[in-house]
């Protein structure tokens, strides 16, 4: 029903990861979505309380917004709580929406337009230590790099460095990505490859500091994910 876009991995490590799953991204979205919509109270119930829709955030090839329908389980005693089943999809104009009185709103995210650019101004702490050190973001490098902290060190240094030039020159290097209840940015870390993005920086502003903070990386896969919960992301450099 939606526009075409690609939900699955290009690269063979991440098609080899996610071979039991079908159309990943797309998957994480959706769920990703729903949470969102509500914590926003933004799910919508029929009358007699037995179904429950939400804005998927996608649109079909005509722009018409498409929407997830779900029902009421029937049995009342096997579940604690409300538990609802997977109905169908709908378009905008479909005879299925009728039996909701409106029809419910998009996932927001963005409260500051601000937060979607880098501002090349500011500085960036970053903590190589906890890049190179936790075992969290280590075994997110490259396989050569996680043999030798010091050559790790020193694509990192060398890799950021030259963010703030390539941002300059092209501002949608940049690419936001939604965690922890807020915006943050993705950054392409060169780290083997000068044609090729290894990873993905996660910067945080500090509007308090005045200052970008850099502690986590992500692998290529989870970055692209974490973004395309806001936005299909451009491909220039993430790209999995």
């Amino acid at each position: 029903m939606a526009k075409k876009e690609q939900w699955n991995f290009q690269r063979t490590q991440f098609t080899t990861k996610y071979r039991n799953q079908r159309l990943p991204i797309l998957t994480n979205f959706l769920n990703y979505t729903f949470l969102r919509l509500q914590d926003l109270g933004r799910l919508e119930y029929s009358d007699d309380g037995q179904k429950m829709c939400f804005n998927t955030g996608l649109q079909t090839k005509e722009e018409k917004d498409i929407y997830a329908i779900f029902f009421r389980h029937k049995d009342p005693h096997k579940f604690r709580r409300p538990h609802w089943v997977f109905d169908l999809f709908a378009e905008s104009y479909s005879p299925a929406l009728r039996q909701f009185r409106r029809l419910p709103e998009i996932a927001t995210y963005i409260t500051d337009p601000a937060d979607l650019v880098f501002d090349p101004k500011l500085e960036i702490d970053v903590n190589y230590d906890h890049m190179i050190n936790t075992p969290e973001n280590k075994d997110r490098l490259p396989e050569d790099l996680r043999r030798n902290d010091r050559t790790a060190l020193l694509a990192l240094k060398g890799s950021i460095e030259s963010l703030k030039d390539k941002v300059l020159r092209n501002y949608k290097v940049a690419i936001p990505h939604w965690y922890g209840g807020r915006i943050q940015l993705l950054l392409p870390l060169y780290l083997t490859n000068d044609a090729i993005a290894d990873n993905a920086l996660i910067v945080d502003k500090d509007k308090r500091s005045g200052m970008y903070l850099a502690r986590t990386i992500l692998t290529m896969d989870m970055a692209y994910i974490d973004a395309r919960i806001i936005t299909r992301p451009d491909r220039e450099w993430l790209n999995p």
